[in-house]
This record gives structure tokens, C-alpha cells and sequence, in this order.
């Protein structure tokens, strides 16, 4: 004969675990308490959700702005070529995150005054300024994109101004002479810096604010060379401007060295000659054009790898290099130094609302 309480000799005889119908019991009594009383259970409050990243916002903020810039355009006479503009940029803008601004915006376009030239020069040319401002402030790849959107809205203010005869915008406020720091190059010679030859392209996995400032060596080391070759070739305003350009080029390369070697880099050796852009016999000026957009990309790299003064420099670089390209005859593009297949892009959903003016 088995003998339960044997087996657990803890257990007095005679007493039983809880009956099976005890916990199903309990569970209902609460539900029926939980429904007449109207209570809620709820898990513990963890407090406010964290806020997002400064880029996100910033790229949210761009998007917005973006879509309602190109709500106006089309009211204020516009050309196509600022709509098409504003809507590729809002597209590479487009991302989950930045979908929601726009819907809570205060006001819609309805019940805004129409708008007007004037009106929406000034508007383009505050989006510029303040997505450059939010470049400064944004990580690596956020900050090139804003940057290239910055830059694009601001030559696209100044060509409205022009053609609509109002006064010039005023540029965006950038670092636009590298600041020399003898605290750094002393660090560097005290051997408190590693020091470094960035003559080699790297990978993408060793990129950094050395070798894209390497890269912009290189490319102002070749800008220099083709004003140069130019000069020769150019007369009467053409040789002018391209002097004052390759003034411009000189100073860049003077105070990309000088930035490299604040990174404790010792920056490229200049070439003995370099490869002259495709037609540049037969038309200078336009080589001179191509010359100004290669040199982009470059500075773009650098707003990504970069951060504080070097980045404002950069930037500075960027705006100006997409306004000589334009100003040889050659477009810099929708998103200047960010290579971007329109094709590749998300479209656009539909549009409710846009920010107050």
C-alpha cells in the first residue's frame, strides 16, 4: 500500500494543496470587480518618453518646411524648375520620422494671405539659413543632407530675387575662413596628437574628418591648377572673374593645409600637373564650371566627417563652390555635394497642412 503523506513527510495527513477551482475563482472575482468598478489595471508609469535625436527633428523640421515651400510655389509664379526643386528635396528629406510634422502644423494654406514674391523669397532664403544652422548641430549624414538642402534654397532664393528684381538675400552666416589654432598644432608637435600622412584613399570604414580633408586638398590642389591653365585662354570679364576665382581657390588650399594639420595630418604634396576636364580647350569657361562642381562632393564628405568650426568652414566651402558652378553656366544641382538619383527617391503622400509664415 502506497502511503501519500510518505512521500512528503513536510505535509501533515489529510491536508490537501489548493482545490484546481480555487485560481480560476480568483481570476473571475477580479474581472467582475475590474467591470463594476470601472478600474483599469495598468503597468507601473515609466515616466515621459525619451526626446528624439536633434537630426531627426531637424530633418523632420527640413521636411516640413519643405513641403510647404512647395505648396506656395506654384501661387507665388514660381518657374517649374523651384517646384521640382523644392519637391526632390522634400522626397530625399522623406523618411517615417518626418512624415508627422507636417501634420501638426497650425495653419494650412487656405487660411493664410496668399502669398507673394517677396514673401516667399524671404521665406526660401530663412529655410536655408535654417537648415545650414541645423547641419552644424546634426549627425554625420543628416548634416551633409541638410547642408546640400540649404545650400540649393539659397541659390534658388537669390535666382528668384534676380529675376523678379528684388533685393539679394542675405547669406547665411558660416565660418568662412578657417580659424588657425596654435593650441592644436602645438598638441600635434608635443606628440599629443597622433600624426598621420593622409595621402591614401580610404575606406569607407576608415573615413574620417583627416582624409575627407585630404580630399579637399586634392580638389583645391586641382582647382588651383585648371584656373591656372584657364587664365591663358580667358579675356576681358571671364579672365577677370576667373582670377578672382583662383584667388579664392589659393586661399581655400592655404587654409585646407593649415586645417589638416590642426587634425595632426600632414596634408597631400601638391602634383606637378593634373588632368584638364573634358572640353576645356574648346570652352574654358565651361571646364571651369565642371571644375567648381567636382570640387562638391568633397566638401560635402567633409560636413559628414567634421564637426564645429571645421564644419562650419566646410559649409561655408559647399555654399560657395555651388555659387561659382553656377555662376561658369553650370547647374550644382538639386542637393549640391550629395550625389542623390532622383529616381531612387520615396514619393511624396498626400499634403494637409503647412507651418505658419
Amino acid at each position: 500500500m502506497n502511503d501519500k503523506s510518505a512521500e512528503n513527510p513536510e505535509r501533515p495527513a489529510g491536508k490537501q494543496g489548493p482545490r484546481g477551482w480555487v485560481k480560476p475563482a480568483l481570476v473571475s472575482l477580479l474581472a467582475i470587480l475590474v467591470v463594476g468598478t470601472g478600474a483599469v489595471l495598468l503597468p507601473p508609469n515609466e515616466g515621459p518618453a525619451p526626446e528624439p535625436p536633434f537630426s531627426e527633428t531637424a530633418k523632420a523640421a527640413a521636411y516640413a518646411e519643405a513641403r510647404a515651400l512647395l505648396a506656395d510655389a506654384e501661387g507665388s509664379g514660381s518657374p517649374g524648375s523651384t517646384v521640382a526643386l523644392l519637391e526632390t528635396q522634400a522626397r530625399a528629406l522623406l523618411a517615417p520620422a518626418a512624415a508627422s510634422p507636417s501634420a501638426s502644423a497650425s495653419a494650412s494654406s487656405a487660411a493664410l494671405a496668399p502669398v507673394t514674391k517677396t514673401r516667399f523669397v524671404a521665406w526660401l532664403a530663412r529655410s536655408a539659413s535654417e537648415r545650414l544652422a541645423d547641419a552644424g548641430n546634426s549627425d554625420g549624414g543628416t548634416a551633409r543632407l541638410l547642408a546640400a538642402v540649404g545650400t540649393a534654397q539659397f541659390l534658388e532664393a537669390a535666382r528668384l530675387a534676380a529675376a523678379w528684381g528684388l533685393p539679394a538675400p542675405v547669406s547665411p552666416s558660416l565660418l568662412s575662413t578657417a580659424v588657425s589654432s596654435p593650441a592644436a598644432a602645438a598638441a600635434c608637435a608635443a606628440g599629443k596628437g597622433s600624426t598621420a600622412t593622409a595621402t591614401a584613399v580610404a575606406t569607407a570604414d576608415q573615413a574620417g574628418p583627416r582624409e575627407a580633408l585630404a580630399a579637399v586638398v586634392r580638389a583645391e590642389q586641382k582647382a588651383v591648377y585648371v584656373y591656372q591653365v584657364a587664365l591663358a585662354r580667358l579675356d576681358g570679364s571671364a579672365a577677370e572673374a576667373a582670377a578672382a576665382d583662383l584667388a579664392r581657390h589659393q586661399d581655400l588650399l592655404r587654409e585646407a593645409e593649415a586645417l589638416a594639420r590642426q587634425h595632426c595630418t600632414e596634408p597631400p604634396p601638391r602634383e606637378a600637373g593634373y588632368r584638364l576636364p573634358a572640353g576645356f580647350a574648346a570652352h574654358a569657361a565651361a571646364a571651369l564650371g565642371e571644375q567648381e562642381s567636382a570640387t562638391l562632393a568633397a566638401y560635402g564628405e567633409l560636413v559628414a566627417l567634421a564637426d564645429g568650426e571645421t564644419r562650419q568652414w566646410a559649409m561655408a566651402g559647399l555654399l560657395g563652390g555651388a555659387r561659382r558652378t553656377e555662376s561658369w553656366g553650370i547647374s550644382p544641382g538639386i542637393l549640391p555635394g550629395l550625389p542623390v538619383d532622383p529616381a531612387e527617391l520615396p514619393t511624396l503622400p498626400a499634403r494637409t497642412a503647412v507651418p505658419e509664415r
